[in-house]
């Protein structure tokens, strides 16, 4: 059997929308070692059990300091090294237009390095893919990677998770106490500058609420970001694992969330997501269903800025104010009947739970 080894080492976003290779190419017979964070691994492994995994937290993905190379794990790098190239694989994988991940698989000589091209790491690939149009998304991108392993290869997958029947019964019922159906909103993001204002999203909650019954359940951030909102909610959920955040996530009936890893897991497990999109491309990043509603505002002539704002203030999002979003927002739940309004509610229409 052929052997590949797919590199994503970034976050749990980024690791969602690697699922579709992984599925295209167990589809095509390879077996599959991925090269991740350690979270990476408990979110993908329930769904993924035949993959295999080699876990590095890589340095360069810091936000902060990533170039203080003195303080590199760098006993730890040499570990992945030695671990990849004893593995012996036939391929490997990189769609990040980074020297780094391409230095790292030509270091061991594997004999056949797929990559999209850059400015210097192309020299490191053997066979490079050309940049991708402006309008590509991430998932398109490892399309085309599978696919020059494979040119014959079969459909594009979209990204795909299952929670854990036991967890998701149990958030199941946690919810069905209240027959309304679940909205969920997580609030964080890995960056402060993609991260919409608490004091909009309290506005924003009050509108929809008047407009449409739901059960909200809130997502503070790992550092505590968005407590302040919870006395607007029916469920605060904390310290969640990554299964459990999945099974709860499976039984909303929405998710709303700024550009963050949630969104492409509950995108991933079937569930609608509006994303308010701040710094990052949407056209690249965004959750990748169609059916699912981008928010933003796209005054700043920089964006996308990899997160890198030049302002005092991520102005692409205090601009964008709680009357527009809640605008948006009703009319995508109206055309799409996602959640029940309170004249129905007012009137005895049964709300069915999620």
């Amino acid at each position: 059997m052929k052997t590949c080894l797919i590199i994503e080492l970034w976050w749990i976003g980024d690791a969602t929308l690697m699922t579709p290779i992984l599925q295209g190419l167990q589809v095509d017979g390879w077996h599959i070692t991925v090269l991740a964070k350690p979270a990476s691994r408990v979110l993908l492994q329930d769904d993924y059990p035949d993959v295999e995994w080699i876990e590095f937290d890589a340095p360069w993905t810091a936000f902060h300091h990533k170039y203080r190379l003195w303080r590199w794990p760098w006993r730890g790098l040499f570990r992945v090294l030695f671990e990849v190239y004893r593995r012996r694989f036939d391929a490997a994988i990189s769609i990040r237009r980074d020297p780094r991940d391409h230095l790292l698989i030509w270091l061991v000589r594997l004999p056949r390095r797929v990559g999209i091209r850059a400015p210097i790491g192309t020299f490191f690939l053997n066979q490079p893919l050309p940049p991708p149009p402006a309008a590509h998304h991430r998932v398109e991108d490892w399309w085309n990677a599978q696919q020059r392993l494979r040119p014959e290869a079969g459909a594009l997958f979209p990204p795909r998770l299952h929670a854990l029947p036991d967890l998701q019964e149990r958030s199941r019922a946690l919810f069905a106490r209240d027959a309304r159906p679940v909205l969920a909103l997580h609030v964080g993001a890995r960056n402060d500058v993609r991260r919409w204002p608490a004091r909009y999203l309290r506005e924003f909650i009050r509108e929809l609420r008047a407009g449409f019954d739901f059960q909200l359940v809130l997502y503070p951030d790992t550092d505590g970001y968005g407590e302040e909102l919870s006395d607007l909610a029916d469920h605060v959920l904390t310290d969640l694992t990554l299964p459990e955040m999945k099974a709860s996530l499976a039984n909303a009936r929405l998710l709303i969330a700024n550009d963050s890893g949630p969104g492409h897991v509950a995108d991933a497990l079937g569930v609608p997501v509006i994303t308010i999109f701040g710094p990052g491309d949407p056209l690249r990043i965004r959750p990748f269903s169609p059916e699912n509603l981008v928010i933003m505002r796209d005054i700043c002539p920089y964006r996308p800025c990899s997160d890198y704002c030049r302002f005092p203030e991520p102005y692409c999002l205090t601009q964008l104010t709680p009357d527009v979003v809640t605008r948006e927002v009703r009319d995508y739940l109206r055309a799409r009947r996602l959640l029940p309004e309170r004249h129905e509610t007012s009137l005895g229409i049964a709300v069915a739970a999620p």
